[in-house]
């Protein structure tokens, strides 16, 4: 139960920093962008070790995580680009 509150805080912190980096580079669509797209691998990469750790990853549990951060990524280009 304690490494679930870990391994939740490091996604935590994944995605508060991608945020906080795309607010601070306002202005710049290229870059806020390029900031989504290493947000969501992030995210991709932690949800693999997540569940590499954990012992339950399956292909499945891979492109659940790849096609929730594509349909991130799209829905970010169609809003910036």
């Amino acid at each position: 139960m304690k490494t679930h509150i870990y391994h939740f805080g490091v996604l935590l912190i994944i995605l508060a920093t991608g945020t906080l980096m795309f607010f601070y580079t306002q202005g710049d669509r290229t870059l806020q962008f390029v900031i989504g797209i290493v947000t969501a691998l992030a995210y991709v990469g932690w949800g693999c070790i997540h569940h590499a750790l954990q012992k339950d990853l399956h292909p499945k549990v891979v492109v659940e995580y790849v096609l929730m951060a594509a349909i991130a990524v799209v829905v970010l280009a169609t809003l910036l680009l």
